[in-house]
Parts: C-alpha cells; structure tokens; sequence
C-alpha cells in the first residue's frame, strides 16, 4: 500500500505515491491520478480487470450506451459543453463497437460466398465493407461531419465537435448492424434479406434525426427536417466523391 508521511507540523497524514513519487492528502494522487488506496492483487481485482480492461466499465461504456438510446443529441452536447466524466471517449467507443459488431461476427453462422473479381465502384464497396469494417466506418466520419458541419454552419461548432458528433452517432448504428448481422444469419430468403435491410434504415435514420434534433435545437420541425435532409445529400456527394477518389486510388495499385 502507499507509504504514509507525518507532516511534523500540522500532524496530518500525507501519502508517498507509489506511482510517480509525489506527496499528497486524499484518495487520489494529484500530481497523476492513481488511487491511494492500493494493494496486493487479489481474484477480485483479477475478475474486475476483465471487464475494466476491455470495456473501461468505469469510464462509462454502458452509461454512454444508454445515454446515446435515450437522450444522444442532448449527452453529446453536454459532452462536448464539458461534461464529460461519466460518457465514454467517441472515438473509442466507436472501436469498442466495432469490435464487438466483429465478435458476433464470428460467431455467426455463415454461407458459402462466391468470390467475385471487383471490377466496377459497386463491387469495390461491397467487398471493402464485408473485408474492412471497422476502416470503412471510420472513414465515413469524414463525409458524414462535412454533411453536417455545412447544413447547420449557423450553430457555432466547429468541425472538430461535429466529428465528435458524428463518431458517437456512427458507433451507436454499429448495434443495429448486429442485430442486422443476427437477423441476416437466420436467413437466405432474398425478400426477407430485403425486409431486413428495410428495417435497417428504418432505425438508423430515425435515430440519426432523432439525434440531430436534439442537439441543435431547430426552431421548428420543418426546419429540423430540411436542415437533416440537407445534411444527408451533402454526406452522399462528399462520400460518393471520396469512394471514387478511394475506388480509383485502389485500382491505380491493384494494376501496378
């Protein structure tokens, strides 16, 4: 445990942090962050790493979950305002999803795929989202910020808050596509393959307007409404401009 310091003076108790060495009072360093309060490992501690370790429990993973369900336009502005102890980071949470999006995977049963040679913009995406998941959704932060950062440039965020935005929205879909994942597993029938897919933009768009809504607050409803559908064509075009840049990059080392 941490060593214990007597001040001669004030007959207070001070603690020699094991960490970094600084001297302080409380149950936390101030000079580092490390907890006062440490001890030999125990099946206890072992047992809350896991869960610590892969999902920073104590950070708020599953408060941001069910932040971003209930309440995602307002707890992003309130992360972004400052308040940020209790949700998890964006960027990591988006990975945390991914990875997890990866896990289900893998534990789906699959069919038998045929193998196709990417010729055209369509094959190159398609094979791009079924090989790099977790890149592609990465790289759709991009288009999607400038989408909203030009269709609402009259709300005093800058680009960076609105990457921070759009990284939080983005993991927040990545449970939908499991369940999409799960659903599509069960299945080879086309016109339920389709309905599935149906289902899939019917949550992720509501959701994404949904969030839009709350966090920047348009006057009226109409407004709101013209002001996310402006942001979604701007997405496509700003996405279907760096696809093709992507599709002919690819192509220009595929052929060397």
């Amino acid at each position: 445990m941490s060593e214990i310091v007597q001040h001669q003076e004030s007959g207070l108790s001070a603690l020699n942090c094991l960490n970094c060495g600084h001297q302080f009072e409380g149950k936390f360093c101030s000079q580092c962050g490390q907890k006062s309060a440490t001890h030999r490992f125990t099946m206890h501690d072992w047992m809350h790493e896991i869960p610590h370790s892969i999902f920073h429990v104590d950070s708020g993973f599953f408060y941001t979950a069910k932040e971003l369900f209930t309440r995602p336009g307002e707890a992003i502005r309130e992360y972004l305002n400052g308040k940020r102890k209790l949700l998890f980071s964006p960027f990591l949470y988006l990975l945390v999803m991914c990875g997890i999006f990866v896990a289900v995977g893998l534990l789906l049963p699959h069919a038998e795929v045929q193998v196709k040679e990417v010729k055209t913009l369509s094959d190159s995406l398609e094979y791009l989202q079924s090989h790099y998941y977790k890149p592609m959704l990465v790289a759709m932060i991009l288009p999607i910020s400038i989408g909203s950062f030009f269709a609402y440039r009259k709300s005093r965020f800058n680009f960076a808050e609105h990457l921070v935005l759009n990284t939080f929205v983005i993991g927040q879909m990545v449970i939908v596509d499991i369940q999409t994942a799960i659903l599509k597993s069960a299945t080879t029938n086309p016109k339920l393959n389709a309905l599935i897919m149906l289902i899939d933009f019917g949550m992720k768009y509501p959701f994404w307007y949904w969030t839009y809504w709350q966090f920047f607050k348009p006057q009226t409803k109409l407004r709101g409404l013209l002001k996310f559908l402006s942001a979604i064509t701007i997405f496509f075009v700003a996405y279907f401009l760096i696809t093709f840049i992507g599709y002919l990059f690819f192509n220009l080392i595929r052929h060397h």
